[in-house]
């Protein structure tokens, strides 16, 4: 009998669609981050091999990529500067760069491979997601006082407002389907979604996320919707959601405000002051911030630019800002040339998100792989594809006016 490798050559994309998607929807499901290090380590970065040198050959002239690729050379460059050296830490952070490279270029390969599928799995992950923060909510409210005490995730993630920001960007990825689709059914459906995702935000009173994800709503419905009576539409729909939650959950809104504005900016005015003792080169990727706050140490800065401050100095935050203008002006290209923000209004998200958390960018996927590397993963991905219009759903316009069947 003739063994032939075309069998396994046919299967092959469909078993890194499916990695990629147990993936995406982990967050929810797994127990601790470090499982969902695990399962793309060892599950979908296996695949993935097979598809990365392809897609870092199909990308390296693209300067958001050469922008990714200089970003990561000299945040691990950087680690030379600590005295003594800790390869290990080093070679974590080094490897890890090659697993966020490996998910970009796994993202590129399905989109190229066949873009309805793709689109098909984000659609089910939104799904997904949406029956995963609905029952977080109903279980955490069953054993705790509705709504005032303070919603805690169940999941991979690390802490609330983590979870606010993965489910913040399926927010975003709902509604731009959602302004595309002509199918009146799934229009409401994604706006359940969408709804959901917005008051897992309000009940888990992560402030940030809340406000970032209505700024990019408004960004996205603001550059997507052309005629002013269904711009005026969407806003007012967005408006009256958001006066809904403040009528009906007032407890919340107090207990956000009683809060206050708590240590983040002791920790930020103590990490600018040992920042600034290397402002050029910054203390080294490998180097762990330690200040004191609230009695407590503190080793993040709980601001993504501030953390790249102190870890590669002004000329790492030179080329992280550099990195988000040159997305930032591919995005909105891309979004003229489709019609299609959405992409543009997840940078968005991510930029004001990254002001108070997200912290290290090179790091094992906790939510800055959802809000920052998947975003520059999918503008690599579409924008090569660029006379296509980008995530449609269901019966979506296409530029020409013909639907989808």
């Amino acid at each position: 009998m003739e063994f032939t490798i075309e069998p396994l050559r046919r299967l092959f994309p469909f078993l890194l669609l499916a990695s990629y998607g147990l993936f995406m929807c982990g967050y929810f499901f797994l127990e601790d981050y470090s499982n969902q290090y695990r399962l793309f380590s060892r599950f979908v970065f296996f695949f993935g091999l097979f598809v990365f040198v392809a897609g870092i050959r199909a990308n390296y002239r693209h300067p958001v990529f050469q922008a990714i690729a200089i970003y990561m050379l000299y945040l691990l460059f950087s680690g030379f500067w600590r005295d003594p050296m800790d390869w290990f830490l080093l070679g974590q952070k080094f490897v890890i760069s090659v697993y966020i490279l490996s998910f970009i270029t796994i993202t590129y390969f399905l989109v190229q491979w066949n873009r309805g599928l793709f689109e098909r799995l984000i659609q089910l992950c939104i799904v997904v997601a949406a029956v995963a923060a609905l029952i977080n909510i109903f279980v955490f409210y069953s054993d705790n006082p509705f709504p005032s005490t303070r919603l805690m995730g169940i999941g991979a993630l690390t802490n609330i407002n983590e979870f606010a920001n993965v489910y913040g960007v399926y927010a975003l990825l709902a509604a731009g389907l959602a302004l595309r689709t002509q199918n009146i059914s799934y229009k409401v459906l994604l706006l359940v979604a969408i709804g959901i995702f917005m008051s897992y935000a309000w009940f888990g009173q992560s402030r940030t996320a809340f406000v970032s994800l209505i700024v990019a709503l408004m960004a996205l419905v603001g550059a997507t919707v052309q005629e002013k009576r269904w711009l005026y539409a969407a806003v007012a729909l967005l408006a009256t959601f958001g006066a809904a939650l403040v009528v009906m959950f007032p407890d919340t809104l107090e207990q956000a405000v009683l809060r206050g504005i708590g240590l983040r900016p002791h920790i930020w005015a103590s990490t600018w002051e040992k920042a600034v003792l290397s402002p050029i080169i910054g203390h080294g990727l490998t180097m762990d911030i330690a200040v004191q706050a609230g009695g407590r140490l503190i080793e993040t800065a709980h601001n993504a630019y501030l953390q790249v401050f102190w870890e590669a100095g002004a000329i790492g935050l030179f080329l992280l800002l550099v990195l988000l203008l040159l997305a930032f002006r591919s995005a909105w290209s891309l979004g003229r040339e489709m019609g299609d923000y959405t992409i543009f209004s997840l940078l968005v998200f991510a930029s004001i998100t990254m002001l108070t958390g997200v912290d290290t960018l090179i790091a094992r996927p906790r939510d800055q792989w959802m809000l920052f590397w998947l975003p520059l993963a999918l503008l690599l991905s579409y924008q090569s594809h660029s006379t296509l219009t980008t995530l449609p759903g269901p019966r979506a316009r296409k530029p020409g006016g013909a639907l989808d069947r």
